[in-house]
């Protein structure tokens, strides 16, 4: 379809309004703040202080406006494309002026108007239901931008890659390590979930004991169940040193890996039983039809129709892996929570909002793989029914 074709009504009144909200409250906002030093009080600075290059942010506000009357794709799509570009040309622009004449270690940050605008923006851009390649597009403008500027030297004083420069090789260790702890806790929740989802559905005294306890499990908070095994696995390790030598005991990565895998089997097993429970039975009673005995029954019907939800099951138990695997670091274990907790006892806002930053790309990174990774796997039949029922 052409650009210049009117767009499907795929974005609300509300989203847009929402928008206007956020960026009009963004405007009151400072934009970005400096500090003389790591430690030292920041400076606020609002957009008046900026001059008259702040007015570039009001292009997307205006198109949002032409496109609500106009209805057309370029309007749309340049709208998000000036949304996304002007804050960071103002950030690149602005923070190394400011910092230069606050002393040789200062540094700069956006602040609360810079992150509220991004939202007003991201509430227009991601709230459709399905991307067209002209947002990839858009969103890839604005990582252009952001590179331009870095090889540029724009970006060298700003606080989050000051901060990346001082862990230096310790950060891409403690990538790694969150995704060890992540990977790990995944692998064995779904070795465990994806059996007692099949025992479950096929034997309601078990069902009728597994999920009220782990209904019970995951109203504990993620922190004290960390906490709760610190003992029992120190005991372990006291009474079987073997166990120490292969790195479980009460502090660590293995507390966290096992309070993980508990919390992940859940979404596995709920999801996989509801799989199991509702393929039609009409459909299994056509694989009995013709001749399909009971392991081919589950093997080549009630397996394969049920794998997409299967698989959705372990996506959200990834990505809520993600977040909670930031908890590690509180009973000494590794991973980006180190970054976020550090953060906090030094007073060190930029090194929280690394942290912060990293696990949300790994999130976002890690659901895209997985449901490319489904979408992969599911037969095209399904996909194609799926997106029929959609758009009805």
């Amino acid at each position: 379809m052409a650009i210049g074709v009117q767009v499907k009504s795929s974005v609300s009144s509300a989203s847009v309004l929402i928008s206007w909200v956020c960026c009009a409250i963004a405007l009151l906002l400072p934009f970005m703040s400096v500090r003389e030093t790591r430690i030292s009080a920041e400076m606020s600075v609002g957009l008046p202080a900026l001059g008259f290059s702040a007015f570039i942010l009001a292009i997307f506000p205006l198109l949002i406006v032409f496109w609500s009357v106009r209805k057309r794709r370029w309007i749309w799509h340049a709208s998000i494309i000036s949304g996304l570009i002007a804050p960071l040309l103002l950030l690149a622009v602005h923070g190394p002026q400011l910092v230069s004449v606050a002393g040789p270690f200062a540094r700069y940050s956006p602040s609360g108007g810079f992150y509220l605008w991004i939202l007003g923006v991201s509430s227009v851009l991601f709230v459709k239901p399905k991307r067209t390649r002209y947002d990839y597009v858009s969103i890839a403008l604005a990582v252009i931008v952001v590179i331009f500027f870095s090889i540029q030297g724009n970006f060298s004083q700003l606080g989050i890659v000051q901060e990346a420069g001082n862990f230096g090789t310790r950060l891409t260790r403690e990538v790694g390590n969150h995704l060890r702890i992540t990977l790990i806790s995944i692998g064995i929740s779904t070795l465990i979930g994806l059996p007692v989802a099949l025992l479950t559905y096929q034997v309601p005294s078990v069902r009728n004991f597994v999920f009220p306890l782990l209904n019970i499990l995951q109203t504990i908070p993620a922190i004290a169940l960390f906490g709760l095994l610190i003992a029992p696995l120190a005991a372990l390790s006291r009474a079987f040193p073997q166990l120490r030598a292969i790195g479980i005991q009460g502090i660590g990565n293995t507390p966290a890996i096992i309070a993980l895998s508990i919390y992940g089997i859940y979404p596995i097993l709920r999801y996989s039983y509801t799989a199991f429970s509702e393929i039609d039975p009409q459909v299994i009673q056509a694989a009995r039809g013709i001749g399909m005995n009971r392991r081919q029954l589950w093997i080549l019907a009630r397996i394969p129709l049920a794998a997409p939800t299967v698989l959705h099951g372990i996506r959200v138990a990834l990505v809520q892996t993600i977040g909670n695997a930031t908890l590690a670091k509180l009973i000494g274990g590794g991973g980006l929570g180190v970054l976020v907790f550090e953060g906090l006892g030094q007073a060190s806002s930029d090194m929280v909002l690394l942290g912060m930053i990293l696990i949300i790309l790994l999130t976002v990174l890690a659901d895209a793989v997985a449901l490319m990774s489904i979408r992969m796997l599911t037969p095209r039949a399904f996909l194609i029914t799926k997106e029929e029922n959609e758009e009805q």
